[in-house]
């Protein structure tokens, strides 16, 4: 057996920091491996004080059209007016060295 960590592994959890210190809320993890028949989804966050992670749920759901990957959902806030050109770089720099992956950035005010 051979452990092998993700490239977002650390990425993920700075995120479920971010939300959880400004928001309060979990985030939605979806996942499954290639050729899989389910995929596991969770919601969660963190104890921040313990460094534990809160299950709120989780499911493994049926995989039919044979996904795989890593899909992570998170809410956070921030000061958009005067943040907004600092995020825009860095989801193109992260766009540039990871092109395989796709990023769906929804602003709601």
């Amino acid at each position: 057996v051979r452990q092998t960590r993700g490239k977002f592994g650390l990425g993920s959890k700075m995120a479920l920091i971010w939300s959880k210190q400004t928001t309060g809320l979990p985030i939605k993890i979806m996942s499954a491996q290639p050729k899989q028949k389910f995929r596991s989804q969770y919601v969660l966050d963190i104890d921040i004080e313990r460094n534990e992670p809160n299950v709120h749920a989780e499911d493994k759901t049926p995989n039919p059209d044979a996904w795989h990957g890593a899909e992570l959902s998170v809410i956070i806030e921030g000061n958009w007016t005067a943040y907004r050109s600092k995020v825009l770089s860095y989801l193109r720099q992260l766009a540039i060295v990871t092109p395989y992956a796709q990023f769906d950035f929804r602003y709601v005010a």
